[in-house]
């Protein structure tokens, strides 16, 4: 996994694993995996020489891709928005055939079932990214990852 898809991911995943851990209840045993440690990740995809320190080039380049795909993080809440007309929080199945990449596609977009994850019938912000990073052209796909 690239530098950029591991960051790209973590800024989509704090907004829902904040979410999450506040709904969630303890466990009752513990967890068979320890937790993947982001920092960690994050500096051994800046680290480029693997030398096991960052260097003002280093961390300059992993900086600017976190400040990019925390625009693109933006830009993709605010089209979200946008599309969620009845202001529900998610994409129904009336909106998803509004979707441009949607008609775009045609006939050959694939059902909203494709990327409806949880199975709840509608497309939270999350499974939306999954949709835009599908169905968006190449260049739009990089600058999501």
């Amino acid at each position: 996994m690239n530098h950029a898809r591991i960051l790209f991911c973590l800024l989509l995943a704090l907004p829902a694993s904040q979410a999450w851990a506040q709904a969630a209840k303890p466990a009752a045993a513990p967890q068979a995996r320890p937790a993947a440690d982001p920092a960690a990740e994050a500096f051994g995809a800046w680290d480029k020489d693997r030398n096991g320190s960052l260097s003002l080039p280093e961390f300059r380049a992993g900086w600017q891709q976190v400040q990019r795909t925390a625009e693109m993080q933006a830009r993709l809440r605010h089209q979200f928005a946008t599309v969620d007309a009845n202001k529900n929080g998610a994409i129904d199945p009336g909106e998803y055939g509004g979707l441009l990449l949607v008609k775009n596609a045609g006939k050959s977009a694939p059902q909203m079932s494709v990327f409806d994850a949880n199975k709840d019938g509608k497309l939270a912000f999350p499974e939306y990214v999954k949709l835009v990073q599908t169905l968006a052209p190449q260049e739009a796909k990089g600058a999501a990852k």
